[in-house]
C-alpha cells in the first residue's frame, strides 16, 4: 500500500489528535475552578456559582436575543473590564439576580476581591433562566441562595441534571420541538501541550435537542441535512414565549488567554450549542457563554500562542459544550408534563411531515 506524504509527514501523521477527558470530565478539571449548587428542597429552581477565588481574566458571548445578565457589559471587548472571582447563574429570571449578589456577598466575606481604599469588591457577572413553568413562581431566588451556592463550591465532582441552576430547565418549547426536561451538564477536553478546556451549561431552550423527524440527538447525529420549517408564516407566539428560554454556559482553560482572545473562545463555544439544540439563538431565546481563564496555574505554551492558541481553545470549547449537553441530557430526570430525553425518545413517534409547499 503506498504511503501518501503532505508537507514531509504522512498522511496518518497528519491526522486529528482524538481528545479525550481529564479526570472528571468536568469543568473542575481546570486549575482553580470550583463548582457549587444550592437547589431548593421543595420546587425545581435553583443557583449555581463558578468560582475562581483567584481571580481570572474572562470574556462573553451574548448570542441570544431576550438575555438576563448582570454585569456583561464589563466584559466586552470595548471595555476596560477583564477581571472575575466567579460567574453566578440562576433560576427565577431577573428576580433571580438576588442570588448572583449573593455569591458577590459571600466572596466578600471571605476576604476575596479587588482592593480599593480600603475595602474588596469581589467581580462576579451572571445570568438568569426563567423556570416558571416547572415552579412556583412565588418561590424565588434570594440572597441567601447564591450564599449557600457559593459555600458549597469545590473541586472535583459536583451534581448535575436537575441541580442548581438547572433545576428548572426544560427545552423543545418551540413549534415543532420535541418537549424534553433540561438540566444542567459538564464537560473537559485535554488538548496537547496539557490545555485543559472544561464547559459548564444549563439547558432551558426554546429548541430541542431531539430532531422531530428522525428521533435522534443532533448532538450525536447531527440531521442538519433534513431541513424543518419551525415556524409558520402567519404564526404569532404567546406574548410570554420570548420569555421563557435561555441556555448559559461557562467555558473554563488553563491556556493563558486575554479577555479578547476569551470573547472569540466564548462566541466559538456558541457553535457547540447550535449543533446540539436546534433552533438556538433565536429572538426568544437569552442564550449567554461566558469563558474565563483563571490566573493561577496556567499552563506554559512556548510556541502555540495567539490567534492559534484561541483557535485550538474556542474549537474545543465548542466540542466541549457538546459533550456538556450531552451530559445534562444523560443525568437529567424527567418532571410533570416534561420527559427525560431518554424517556422521550423511548416514547418517540417518527414524523411523516412532508416538505412544504
Amino acid at each position: 500500500m503506498a504511503t501518501v506524504e503532505t508537507g514531509g509527514m504522512t498522511l496518518a501523521e497528519r491526522l486529528p489528535i482524538r481528545l479525550g477527558p481529564g479526570p472528571l470530565n468536568a469543568i473542575t478539571d481546570v486549575p482553580g475552578i470550583e463548582v457549587g449548587h444550592h437547589t431548593h428542597e421543595r420546587v425545581l429552581r435553583g443557583t449555581t456559582a463558578v468560582l475562581c477565588r483567584g481571580g481570572a481574566a474572562a470574556g462573553v458571548s451574548v448570542r441570544g436575543s431576550n438575555p438576563g445578565t448582570t454585569h456583561t457589559d464589563a466584559l466586552a471587548a470595548t471595555t476596560a473590564g477583564s477581571l472575575v472571582h466567579g460567574i453566578g447563574l440562576t433560576g427565577g429570571s431577573l428576580l433571580g439576580l438576588s442570588a448572583v449578589a449573593g455569591i458577590t456577598e459571600w466572596l466578600h466575606g471571605e476576604g476575596i476581591g479587588v482592593a480599593v481604599f480600603g475595602g474588596l469588591i469581589p467581580i462576579v457577572p451572571g445570568a438568569v433562566i426563567l423556570d416558571y413553568r416547572l415552579s412556583d413562581p412565588a418561590v424565588l431566588p434570594t440572597n441567601e441562595w447564591g450564599q449557600k451556592a457559593a459555600a458549597a463550591a469545590r473541586g472535583g465532582r459536583f451534581a448535575r441534571g436537575n441541580a442548581g441552576a438547572g433545576a428548572g430547565g426544560t427545552a423543545g418549547k418551540g413549534p415543532g420541538c420535541v418537549r424534553t426536561k433540561g438540566g444542567l451538564g459538564t464537560a473537559s477536553l485535554v488538548l496537547p501541550g496539557g490545555i485543559v478546556v472544561g464547559a459548564l451549561v444549563v439547558v432551558n431552550a426554546l429548541g430541542g435537542l431531539i430532531h422531530p423527524v428522525t428521533g435522534k440527538l443532533y448532538a450525536t447525529d447531527g440531521g442538519f441535512d433534513v431541513p424543518l420549517l419551525y415556524h409558520q408564516t402567519d404564526e404569532e407566539p404567546e406574548a410570554t414565549a420570548s420569555m421563557s428560554n435561555t441556555t448559559l454556559g461557562v467555558i473554563a482553560t488553563n491556556a493563558p488567554l486575554a479577555k479578547p482572545q476569551l470573547i472569540k473562545v466564548a462566541d466559538l463555544a456558541h457553535d457547540g450549542l447550535a449543533r446540539a439544540i436546534r433552533p438556538a439563538h433565536a429572538m426568544g431565546d437569552g442564550d449567554t457563554i461566558f469563558a474565563i481563564a483563571p490566573h493561577g496555574d496556567r499552563v506554559k505554551l512556548d510556541t502555540t500562542t495567539g490567534a492559534n492558541l484561541t483557535d485550538l481553545v474556542g474549537a474545543a470549547a465548542a466540542d466541549a459544550m457538546v459533550l456538556a449537553i450531552l451530559d445534562a441530557a444523560r443525568e437529567t430526570e424527567g418532571a410533570e408534563g416534561w420527559p427525560s430525553v431518554r424517556e422521550a425518545r423511548a416514547a418517540f413517534t417518527p414524523s411523516r411531515a412532508g416538505p412544504a409547499r
